[in-house]
């Protein structure tokens, strides 16, 4: 079993009146992939951070991830799921968590591609998503057994 962690970030604008270049955004993602014998165990749980919402004085900030299993295009959104606990730092957002399995497919090495973002939520006045609206990065995990 291995587990590393993954630490990305993604310069972003949002146009709402003292936001702008505060919208950048990071993503803590933890990962897990475990031997099996058809292929591999993989849990992801994640984080999210901005200053958009310190900047704008007011608002919500929703953060979403998906995750893609490139070898059998398999999409898999985090979720927050009852009873699970995560430890997080004080400006860390729960983004959620995902387990899914991917079958051993030859001699290729599995890879997953995460992709990322929020959109502000500022209650009365509506919602806005920074631009780019999300961010993308691909993981290699460990080779499977042979």
């Amino acid at each position: 079993m291995t587990t590393k962690t993954f630490n990305y970030s993604q310069i972003a604008d949002l146009r709402i009146e003292g936001v702008g270049a505060h919208a950048s955004f990071s993503i803590n993602l933890n990962v897990t992939d475990k031997n099996i014998e058809n292929g591999k165990s993989v849990y992801i749980s994640a984080t999210g951070k901005t200053a958009a919402v310190r900047a704008a004085g007011s608002g919500n900030v929703l953060f979403w991830c998906n995750v893609r299993d490139v070898l059998n295009n398999n999409i898999y959104k985090l979720d927050r799921h009852r009873g699970e606990y995560f430890a997080i730092g004080i400006n860390d957002a729960l983004i959620g968590s995902v387990t899914f399995q991917i079958p051993k497919s030859g001699l290729s090495s599995p890879i997953i591609e995460i992709e990322a973002g929020y959109i502000y939520d500022g209650g009365y006045i509506g919602s806005a998503v920074p631009f780019p609206s999300s961010m993308k990065r691909k993981i290699v995990l460990s080779q499977f057994d042979r």
